[in-house]
């Protein structure tokens, strides 16, 4: 009976120097990075960033809204990875991702699986379309949008990628810059992998 009484004390937490059994609340890893001046915002969602760590390219999804007066210009050297370092790295061209990264199309179907509505953002009527690496076999064709121009309050939502600096490990921060054709100053958002 007594060692009954010991166990059950012991799983209820009442012995000296005994346990919980409510689960400590572990803190959200944050996957949603924002950033705007007067000119534009931007955020990154790294959900699928840190997935692939271990890969010679990151994809990430990005979304640009202008909020300048005129309209802006987006192509593969607007968007910008800055590592710690310094060094710059823009998007590849569609060409050398495709001969170098093999989990493209597995990359598409994740960021759908993990809770980011890729579609219904394709259908907002403030969106414009960018498709700058384009899967072979989606409706939304196979063609690369290498430039985007959004007029005033619209935006872009695309899967971007860029080659992974060397080194770029869990914890490490590194920056997203934004500055398409038409703005003096970028949009820089300060990411770390959780």
């Amino acid at each position: 009976m007594a060692r009954l009484v010991v166990i059950i004390a012991l799983l209820l937490g009442l012995a000296p120097g005994g346990f919980s059994l409510v689960a400590e609340e572990q803190p959200q890893k944050r996957v949603v990075f924002t950033g705007g001046n007067d000119l534009g915002e931007a955020w990154a969602n790294v959900a699928l960033t840190g997935q692939r760590l271990g890969e010679s390219y990151l994809p990430m999804v990005v979304m640009i809204v202008n909020h300048s007066r005129g309209s802006i210009t987006i192509d593969r050297d607007a968007i910008r990875l800055v590592a710690g370092d310094g060094k710059r790295y823009p998007m590849p061209t569609l060409k050398e991702l495709r001969k170098n990264y093999k989990k493209f199309n597995f990359d598409r179907r994740a960021v759908s699986a993990t809770g980011i509505p890729y579609e219904v953002w394709q259908r907002d009527r403030r969106l414009i379309d960018s498709n700058f690496f384009p899967q072979i076999s989606v409706s939304r064709g196979a063609i690369a949008i290498d430039e985007v121009t959004l007029p005033p309050s619209y935006a872009m939502i695309d899967l971007v990628y860029f080659a992974k600096p060397s080194g770029l490990r869990r914890g490490d921060p590194f920056l997203v810059e934004i500055q398409p054709i038409g703005w003096d100053s970028p949009v820089v958002l300060g990411i770390v992998l959780d």
